[in-house]
């Protein structure tokens, strides 16, 4: 498998067959990530706060939605309707939360964590 096949699938980033997170995006209890993935042994929490970093990647996304978004409603409604500017810039960063919550944090796993690909971790699943 792939890096960003890994990324995109919120894999295990040793072992790449491991899923990081116990439930689906859309489930309520999305943000419970497994402690230890079971073929390659993996403590995800590097150290302590490890994961206070995501907080980072996640601001990037947020940014990126709110422009985006404000630069979109703006050429819809004008100058006029200012309270549709300010809900459609919201609206995205409000249904996109778990989203960001869980590739912020996949990503900081994957390119800024120390831990590297093994092919030989997985082979046990």
């Amino acid at each position: 498998m792939s890096k960003l096949r890994a990324i995109i699938d919120h894999r295990c980033p040793r072992c790449r067959k491991g899923k990081l997170y116990t439930h689906s995006m859309f489930h309520w209890k999305y943000d419970q990530m497994n402690k230890k993935f079971a073929c390659c042994n993996l403590n995800y929490e590097i150290e302590p706060g490890f994961f206070i970093g995501a907080m980072y990647v996640s601001y990037v996304f947020i940014v990126a939605e709110l422009v985006n978004a404000g630069i979109l409603a703006f050429m819809i409604f004008g100058e006029e309707e200012q309270w549709a500017i300010i809900a459609t810039t919201i609206s995205p960063v409000i249904l996109l939360f778990t989203f960001n919550y869980r590739y912020a944090r996949t990503l900081l796993l994957h390119i800024l964590s120390p831990i590297k690909y093994d092919e030989s971790a997985g082979r046990n699943c």
